[in-house]
């Protein structure tokens, strides 16, 4: 019946060695749970274009058509090759399986391949915007702080644009994570969220006078007037209670952490909204830091420190992802350095980071 209305009947076969791979992914691969839910995302997209089709008649018919119907679904590029490659490695999973060795060939899986264009336009940097220092400074200034819970939201997005951590790893930092003499925050994986589960250690990096004083108050607020020790969360949840009408609303403070990172999300996006401004996420404070290292022509291990900051163990990671010099900028840089032809003693030397640094410098650039 629900066939014949177009409504596609799910697969009992599928969903028991779907469940199967899942738990493979986590428990035998150690993939991170937003790995896993992007597999779930990119299976449901390929059962969609199959109608549930049993993975045992899976083709290279198949293959060739589910390319095609990606490249044609209203998405970004990188979505399209992320979705693919997830789909391909479930499928060279399967075809390892009992009950589907026979069935599902590899020959076939690898006509899924996209090709060279679509995977470098997959790959390609994206333009992306992001608030400036200013901008940050201004939105910071206009949001409320005489409750405790407005007080913690202006030092969450303060922390976010002194440090451009990660969300997850910020919604789950204690005050001991926080070495106050050296501004720094201490990520340590067993309690932290961090990316990989590494070790991050991160400066607050001193761009703003006015926002990292934001953040230290808060720590002394936390410390002074909630009595908060060392095992108590830097960002508590909301308190919820009911008002005189028998209504919930927040009331203050409790003790824990958000058990998701949704809330701190919202609260960064909501300082930028209230201010009149595009909703920028916590990620595009990345984008800003790197900004001011370019901005302020620091010295290439400067850069490097700013990017192991960052949790970049490549620095060629923060150079290609972040931060990208805008358009007018970019001109007046490259004339700016190159209008002066090089002397011969500058075409003769070694080209060292020392050297090339050494350079940069004689040309005011660093």
């Amino acid at each position: 019946m629900k066939e014949a209305l177009g409504v596609s009947i799910k697969c009992p076969a599928n969903e028991q060695v779907k469940r199967t791979y899942l738990y493979y992914l986590e428990h035998a691969d150690g993939k991170a749970e937003a790995t896993i839910k992007q597999t779930v995302m990119a299976l449901s997209r390929f059962e969609d274009f199959t109608c549930h089709a049993d993975f045992r008649t899976f083709n290279q018919k198949q293959a060739v058509g589910f390319k095609a119907y990606m490249a044609h679904r209203d998405l970004a590029p990188a979505t399209i090759l992320s979705t693919v490659k997830q789909v391909m490695r479930f499928l060279r999973w399967l075809s390892m399986q009992p009950g589907y060795k026979s069935k599902v060939k590899s020959e076939a899986i690898d006509f899924m391949n996209l090709s060279e264009k679509a995977i470098r336009s997959a790959n390609a940097p994206r333009d992306r915007d992001y608030p400036t220092l200013a901008v940050i400074e201004a939105a910071i200034d206009l949001m409320p702080d005489a409750t405790a819970v407005e007080k913690r939201d202006r030092a969450l997005v303060a922390l976010s644009a002194l440090t451009a951590i990660r969300v997850t790893a910020m919604t789950t930092l204690k005050l001991k994570h926080f070495d106050r003499r050296r501004r720094l925050i201490i990520q340590m994986p067993d309690e932290v969220e961090t990316k990989f589960s590494k070790r991050i250690d991160t400066f607050l990096m001193p761009v703003s006078d006015r926002i990292e004083r934001v953040f230290l108050d808060w720590i002394t607020y936390l410390e002074t007037v909630e009595l908060y020790g060392p095992g108590d969360p830097i960002f508590p949840r909301n308190l919820m209670g009911q008002d005189e009408r028998r209504q919930f609303k927040t009331v203050g403070l409790q003790r824990s952490h958000w058990k998701q990172s949704g809330s701190a999300r919202r609260i960064i996006k909501g300082a930028f909204e209230a201010a009149g401004l595009p909703p920028f996420g916590p990620h595009s404070f990345r984008n800003m830091l790197v900004s001011e290292l370019y901005r302020r022509r620091v010295s290439i291990p400067v850069f490097k420190a700013g990017s192991q900051n960052l949790g970049h163990e490549s620095l060629l990671t923060t150079l290609t992802a972040y931060g990208k010099i805008p358009l007018e900028e970019q001109g007046q840089l490259i004339r700016e350095a190159l209008a002066k032809p090089f002397t011969a003693q500058e075409e003769n030397v070694p080209l060292t980071a020392a050297a090339l640094e050494a350079i940069l410098k004689k040309r005011g650039i660093f």
